[in-house]
């Protein structure tokens, strides 16, 4: 004899039913976005090569947000690895070989930093993504300086060559590889500086302040507090013309010296990721640009939006390579 199901039995089995069919509609999806190449729910590690607060931290942190925010991915991690100019995040990146679900953040100071080091690990240990934003870098002297423009710096500087003390971040840095361009248009031998460096911007302006250095070589972010405040003034910077909100500041350039310089930041991947795996992560890079999160991280970072795709990245890349190990040897490091 077969006996009815109980109304109990028959929810269960309703339960199950569901189950299977929410599981099978997950599995769908989950195949469905990595055909497309979204992959919003792949990890990415993002490795900031600095301590926490520092620049590549901020862009890490920013990048994480803005996936995030966007939709983009949505288990993203940010790993610090400071030290030695970011060629310890490098290293790390070059360990990673095949993996692709890691992205580096670089710069210039990275590319210094190999050049004067003796890093174990290049450049090329690794597979370039993309450029995302840069910062230009300004000559700043205090208010009360006998120097109101490039020229009578120039002036100055060629006369007294290393008895005038000029101030920036550290050795090898992108603020000393800035100070020796200069220095090198306007006719001073970089190997001759008496350059003066410091930890950060904010020491930068207090050894400026205190009398301790005569120049200031920096981001704009770096002074841009003090110069509208007025206890410092700008000279001249670094990008290709002048910049928006700023421009009664002249360029180098517009002023007769020959320097165009950024500190640019960018993603690396690392070595022997396909082709395939560092494209998507170059559509990922290239959808965040486009978004309002990423627009609004431009405008509160006061970052210029520098974007380089992989074919252009890749190039730029080996010209910075050549330029840093040039400027490197001039100064004698």
């Amino acid at each position: 004899m077969k006996v009815a199901p109980t109304r109990a039995a028959l929810t269960r089995i309703a339960a199950c039913g569901a189950a299977a069919i929410l599981v099978g509609v997950a599995v769908v999806d989950v195949r469905q976005s990595a055909a497309s190449g979204t992959g919003e729910n792949e990890k990415l590690l993002l490795i900031a090569p600095a301590a926490p607060g520092g620049g590549w931290d901020m862009l890490a942190r920013e990048l994480q947000n803005g996936l995030r925010e966007e939709g983009l991915r949505r288990n993203v991690e940010v790993s610090n690895a400071e030290g030695a100019g970011g060629t310890i995040g490098l290293t790390q990146t070059a360990n990673r070989e095949g993996q692709s679900g890691v992205l580096t953040m670089t710069g210039l100071g990275m590319v210094g930093a190999v050049e004067t080091l003796g890093s174990q690990h290049t450049m090329a240990d690794a597979t370039p993504i993309a450029q995302l934003a840069s910062e230009y870098l300004t000559v700043v002297v205090p208010k009360n300086s006998p120097y109101r423009t490039a020229d009578e710096l120039a002036e100055a500087w060629r006369e007294k060559k290393g008895g005038l003390p000029v101030a920036g971040g550290s050795m090898g840095g992108v603020d000393q590889i800035f100070a020796a361009q200069v220095a090198q248009s306007m006719k001073v031998p970089p190997d001759g500086i008496n350059y003066l460096p410091y930890a950060g911007g904010g020491e930068v302006l207090t050894s400026l302040l205190s009398g301790t250095a005569q120049v200031g070589f920096g981001t704009y972010g770096d002074f841009s507090d003090q110069l509208e405040s007025g206890s410092v003034r700008a000279l001249g910077i670094s990008s290709p013309e002048r910049l928006d909100g700023v421009d009664d500041l002249p360029t180098l350039h517009e002023q007769g010296y020959d320097v165009e310089m950024s500190n640019w930041r960018g993603v690396i991947a690392p070595p022997g990721v396909g082709e395939e795996e560092a494209k998507k992560l170059e559509r990922v890079l290239a959808k965040l640009r486009k978004t309002p999160t990423w627009a609004d991280t431009l405008k509160r970072n006061r970052w210029t939006d520098t974007y380089q795709g992989r074919e252009e990245f890749t190039a730029f890349l080996k010209e910075e390579v050549t330029v840093a190990r040039k400027t490197v040897k001039a100064l004698g490091l």
